[in-house]
């Protein structure tokens, strides 16, 4: 059986982000907080929103996060909404999106 056609897929953006944090953070305790960060903001939406986390560097603190091109502009404003993951202070910093995971991973090595 095939798969849908292009035109009938949904748009992904990835989008480059930074964590400054006091402490070390984990991959799993950073996408638990973005989900719950979506959550809290817009409620069951998120589960639409097609969120992944597609890459963490745990010793640079940076990601990679992919989401739903109709729900981009959500997802980056709950994304400067984290303030703590776990016991850890943080600050979420958007580096940039890019239709393509090579594309974002330009805004990494940049920054």
């Amino acid at each position: 059986m095939k798969g849908l056609s292009p035109a009938l897929r949904k748009k992904k953006r990835y989008v480059a982000f930074r964590i400054i944090a006091s402490g070390d953070v984990t991959a799993k305790d950073i996408i638990q907080e973005i989900r719950q960060s979506v959550l809290s903001l817009y409620g069951e939406w998120y589960g639409n929103a097609g969120l992944k986390l597609e890459l963490f560097d745990e010793e640079r603190k940076e990601g990679i996060l992919r989401c739903y091109r109709e729900k981009l502009n959500a997802v980056v404003a709950a994304l400067t909404l984290i303030s703590r993951v776990g016991d850890v202070n943080v600050a979420v910093k958007t580096l940039g999106v890019s239709g393509t995971i090579k594309g974002c991973k330009r805004f990494l090595e940049s920054s």
